[in-house]
């Protein structure tokens, strides 16, 4: 019987499906029950499952720093939760700017209306990525993107993820197309290869991670 994979399919499943390997059974849904579920740490947090293994880190990145006002995209984002809580951590005051489509951050910081910005690692710009900015608010962020699994699969699954992950790194395009012949919903191509090659692989287990989780549980979202 395939090993149930219950994925969010953003980022986090890219791998995965990258790594062409039947033995897991690739899910795109946020109910019902898995042998490993993968999402964003913060979904996962927010959806109440434990994350036994961080899978990558340094999807997103604050450019330049915390300003005045701050854009991001959409309201309940993985990004969102984080920004507030370091928002709140450091009483910095700063608005936060909403919307829908990602190419308004770039026309915001051109135009004046936003001075600072989270933004796709794959991004044209040098920032901080937010795992490291919460670090430096007391805020530990166990990565980007995680999974809640059944332990005996932990190092089947973590062989296949780095498979995948291998793959994107020799043929970075190709595997690319494949894995958006896979999904349901469009990515273009080069953010699917560009954000494996610029994210870093973790595959462990979390440090103790309950001021974020107090925060996400708790705070005023």
């Amino acid at each position: 019987m395939a090993i149930k994979v219950m994925a969010a399919p953003g980022p986090v499943c890219f791998p995965i499906i990258a790594a062409r390997d039947e033995e897991f059974e690739i899910v795109f849904s946020k109910e019902g029950k898995a042998d490993i579920v993968i999402d964003s740490s913060v979904s996962l947090i927010k959806r109440g499952l434990p994350i036994d293994m961080i899978l990558l880190k340094g999807l997103s990145m604050v450019y330049p720093d915390f300003g005045k006002k701050l854009i991001l995209w959409r309201k309940g984002s993985a990004n969102d939760y984080v920004a507030r809580a370091i928002i709140g951590k450091e009483n910095l005051g700063t608005e936060i700017i909403y919307t829908e489509n990602q190419q308004d951050i770039m026309a915001f910081l051109k135009e004046g209306k936003a001075d600072s910005a989270i933004l796709p690692v794959t991004a044209p710009m040098k920032g901080i990525t937010l795992e490291e900015r919460a670090a430096k608010s007391g805020i530990y962020v166990p990565g980007s993107c995680s999974a809640n699994l059944d332990m005996k699969y932990a190092d089947q699954f973590k062989d296949a993820y780095m498979k995948g992950i291998e793959s994107f790194r020799k043929d970075p395009e190709k595997t690319a197309e494949y894995v958006l012949s896979k999904l349901p919903n469009k990515f273009s191509v080069d953010f699917i290869y560009e954000s494996i090659q610029k994210m870093v692989p973790v595959m462990k287990e979390p440090e103790d991670y309950s001021v974020l989780k107090e925060e996400i549980l708790n705070g005023k979202q």
